[in-house]
Parts: structure tokens; sequence; C-alpha cells
């Protein structure tokens, strides 16, 4: 692992001890209402949606400093990744994603969230059942260079893991975790970096 970038996007406010105690420098919070997070976190829009028409009804209210989130069945994944104002298709245990959708997200710059958290709660069958559809994910995430990004996708502290332990775990299925970590970085400088516009293109300073 080259540059860890220690942020994670979890679903619920932390404790203020979070970020000491695992180490991160920053933490996305995604929430359905955005505008009740602290100032302490990145907030993140958390939209869950039934069917297009709510997507898109959910997308315009999204404000320009939030990093925008989506979950939904896989018609509303699809129209997602078309949609200028999404960041993330974001994980769940039930998430769908097909060859296509992953590779509109490479041709849209759309980053699909690949989360422990949903590990943390199943064993046996259901435990190889996940892992098989996870690299069969990574395999086509690799072949298309789709955007991506490993987290803990948690929803309460103790499903909170160190940013390094999260890696190692993905990287013993098969992860690019460099990978995941420029994606991320990318990500994160739209919304934290006033001098950032896309790669290879940044203001610069007056010295």
């Amino acid at each position: 692992m080259k540059n860890i970038v220690n942020i994670d996007f979890i679903r619920f406010v932390p404790p203020k001890d979070a970020f000491d105690l695992l180490g991160f420098e920053k933490l996305v919070v995604l929430s359905e209402n955005p505008s009740e997070l602290p100032d302490s976190v990145l907030k993140g829009y958390l939209i869950r949606a039934e069917d297009v028409k709510e997507l898109r009804s959910k997308l315009g209210r999204a404000s320009d400093d939030w990093i925008v989130g989506v979950m939904g069945n896989l018609k509303v994944m699809k129209d997602a990744v078309m949609r200028r104002r999404v960041d993330v298709l974001l994980d769940f245990p039930e998430r769908e994603l097909d060859y296509v959708t992953v590779k509109f997200a490479s041709e849209k710059d759309v980053a699909i969230e690949i989360s422990l958290s949903k590990f943390l709660h199943v064993e046996g069958l259901k435990r190889l059942r996940l892992l098989e559809e996870t690299l069969d994910l990574i395999r086509i995430v690799r072949k298309f260079d789709t955007p991506f990004i490993l987290t803990s996708g948690a929803s309460n502290f103790y499903e909170m893991r160190p940013k390094r332990q999260i890696l190692e775990f993905f990287k013993l299925i098969g992860a690019d975790i460099d990978r995941a970590e420029y994606w991320l970085n990318r990500l994160i400088r739209r919304y934290t970096d006033p001098n950032y516009i896309m790669d290879g293109l940044e203001i610069e300073e007056d010295c």
C-alpha cells in the first residue's frame, strides 16, 4: 500500500473520539438530512430511492457541497450513473449491479463503493456467496478501470475499522488497493481542495 487516504464513508454521526481511536483524518457521513450534520465531518447526501422518479426528485435537493451517494434497485442504479450530480453508488447487502452499469459508471465517472460492513453479519454459505459476488465485481471494475472506493460502510461505531484493516481485507480478495485510494483521493479533492479542477488541471496559487 503506497499512499493510504485516511478517510472513511459511514452512515451515522461518529463519537468525537472516533477520529483519534481509528486514525481517520476525515469521515464522510452519509445522511438523508446532510444539513443537520456537524461541521466536523464531510457531508454526504444519502439518497434511498424506490424508483427513478424518486431518485430525480431527491437529486434536485442536493447542495453543491454534498457528496451524493445513491441506494436503490438495479433500475435506480442504472439511472443514477447517468446523472451528473451522483458521485457514488453506495453498497448495501441487497445491492445489484450488472456489467452494463459498472461500464457506464466508468464512462460517467461515478464511483462504486465496496464496503466491509456487509461481511460482518453473514457467515457460512452466505459469506461465501457474498465473496464470490464481490470478486466478480472487482474483476469487472478492473476491466473498465471504473472508479471505486473501499470503505467500512459502517452504520454504527462497532462496524468501523481502522483504514489499514479495511484495505488489507480487500487486498486479500484481489482488489487493487492503490487504485482504490487514487479514486478516493480524487473524489474527496473535488469537495475539499479549491484549487482542484480535474486530473492534471489545478489553479496555481500566486507566490
